[in-house]
């Protein structure tokens, strides 16, 4: 993998998806790709559902641009539900002013000792996410998947794991990497549950941003599913600016154990 169809009709492209696979216990895939060019796309998608069968996938995960609607359509008659549309906040860090919250929260990449605290806030803190929000599939199965990415970041050559301190007080946590183009993009972003509502969002957010300045990244980038729009609120809020979301579809073969 990846492997690639492409006719008269479609072009389809695919490749596992190991993160999602380890969570349901299942082979996962998630298609890279997908235009409808003719009338006839079905045929296609025919041999990609083969091989699907074939491997004995129970998850597909497909994510299309927000005007792709004849792409929408098209999965939708092959049994993919639509779960989210996401929007894509970015920030430029050169025209933002990056005022000083007192007292300062500091930001440092996580230690070995607060992996327990950090399993717990990224098994507790979401609920907007397309496995939480998918009913196939739920919230325990969701909450797996983020303690199993913060665990697997402690060794990934890429992704830092950050923890965000009030004093000796882990109030939050971030997974990210720098990109090329000067990029720091924030894959995985969340407020620790017992200081939830206490005005940490836009401090931690603040100093997250800073901490990306001070690494010499002159771009943040992240993603939001749209149904979190408090989060939402708290991006345009500090100055971001959103480009085109996007759609996530789930197809999934019923049930998972």
């Amino acid at each position: 993998m990846p492997n690639r169809i492409e006719d008269a009709s479609i072009v389809l492209e695919w490749a596992e998806a190991p993160w999602d696979g380890a969570v349901i216990g299942a082979p996962a895939l998630h298609l890279t790709q997908l235009e409808v060019r003719g009338p006839n796309p079905d045929v296609g998608m025919r041999v990609f559902e083969s091989e699907r069968d074939r491997l004995a996938v129970s998850l597909v995960t497909c994510r299309l641009p927000h005007e792709r609607l004849i792409e929408s359509m098209f999965l939708e008659g092959r049994d993919f539900r639509f779960i989210e549309m996401l929007y894509r906040p970015e920030v430029d860090l050169r025209s933002t002013v990056l005022e000083e919250e007192m007292p300062p929260l500091s930001v440092e990449n996580a230690r070995k000792e607060d992996l327990p605290t950090l399993l717990d806030i990224a098994g507790s803190a979401f609920s907007n996410e397309r496995f939480h929000m998918d009913p196939r599939l739920g919230a325990e199965l969701g909450n797996q998947r983020y303690r199993n990415w913060v665990a697997s970041s402690q060794t990934d050559s890429d992704q830092q794991l950050i923890a965000v301190r009030d004093g000796e007080r882990i109030v939050a946590m971030f997974i990210i990497e720098m990109l090329s183009q000067r990029i720091c993009y924030w894959h995985l972003t969340a407020v620790a549950p017992a200081v939830q509502g206490q005005g940490y969002g836009r401090r931690v957010w603040l100093a997250m941003m800073r901490h990306a300045a001070q690494a010499g990244a002159i771009h943040v980038n992240t993603s939001v599913a749209a149904r979190n729009y408090r989060v939402i609120n708290l991006y345009a809020h500090l100055g971001f600016r959103f480009s085109s979301p996007a759609m996530t579809f789930h197809w999934l073969q019923e049930p998972v154990e």
